[in-house]
């Protein structure tokens, strides 16, 4: 009988595992022209008493297999934060294991604790097994809702004028 996968709270000596997982990401979303992320900024990101970012790994056969970054972000509506999940990436050969579910309910247990009013993230439209995945497990996919950014030039033009 093979193990079940452990969910944990990631450490900062998890950045390495968690920036190659990364990197998997990248590619397999076609962004790894974006991608600046190193191990180094991971591990200031997840420091101290107050991270800038959270993260759950999931380790299986001790190995981490997956990850799931989140942080809160504010509902001016609700008058109350949320929870909000940057990543969820499970490596290929761990697919099909439970984990990505196990992480999804690991966060909303996280959610319901802090008493956060809604627990939202993005997927990608081409991405359609994820959105039947997300779908099924009761999640709504927001089709009237796009996502909004600015970066680089744009941002600093801005922030100067």
């Amino acid at each position: 009988m093979m193990a079940a996968p452990r969910i944990r709270i990631a450490r900062e000596d998890d950045a390495p595992a968690i920036h190659a997982l990364i990197v998997e990401l990248a590619e397999y979303e076609r962004l790894t022209s974006i991608l600046v992320a190193t191990e180094a900024t991971l591990r200031t990101a997840l420091a101290g008493d107050q991270p800038r970012v959270e993260c759950l790994v999931a380790e299986h056969e001790g190995h981490v297999v997956a990850y799931a970054m989140y942080f809160h972000n504010f509902s001016s509506f609700l008058s109350r934060r949320g929870l909000y999940l940057e990543d969820l990436y499970v490596s290929p050969a761990a697919r099909r294991l439970g984990i990505a579910s196990a992480l999804l309910r690991k966060l909303a247990a996280i959610a319901v604790e802090r008493q956060c009013a809604r627990f939202e993230w993005t997927v990608l439209d081409w991405n359609q097994s994820a959105i039947d995945f997300y779908e099924n497990i009761g999640a709504t996919v927001l089709p009237e809702w796009r996502i909004v950014r600015m970066t680089g030039e744009a941002l600093t033009k801005l922030a100067q004028s």
